[in-house]
C-alpha cells in the first residue's frame, strides 16, 4: 500500500500556515459574555427602534415612535 499523500492532503497540508486548523470549538457561543454596558446598549436599540418590510419587500429599521412610512 502507497504512503503517498493525494493531492488534496499536500494542499491542505500546504494552507495550514496560511489559515490555521479547523476551528473546533462552538461558533454559535459568543467568545465571551457580554459586558453591562453591551447589554444596555443592546436593550436601548431593541425598544427604541423596530423592523418594517415595505411594499417592495426590502427590510429596514425605523425609530419605534415612527409611524412606519417609507423613508426619505
Amino acid at each position: 500500500m502507497s504512503t503517498r499523500k493525494t493531492w488534496g492532503m499536500r494542499l491542505t497540508e500546504k494552507l495550514l500556515p496560511i489559515f490555521g486548523p479547523a476551528q473546533v470549538g462552538s461558533t454559535a457561543s459568543p467568545v465571551r459574555s457580554a459586558n453591562d454596558a453591551e447589554r444596555e446598549r443592546d436593550a436601548t436599540l431593541r425598544t427604541g427602534l423596530r423592523r418594517v418590510v415595505g411594499p417592495d419587500g426590502r427590510s429596514y429599521v425605523v425609530s419605534a415612535d415612527d409611524d412606519g412610512h417609507s423613508p426619505g
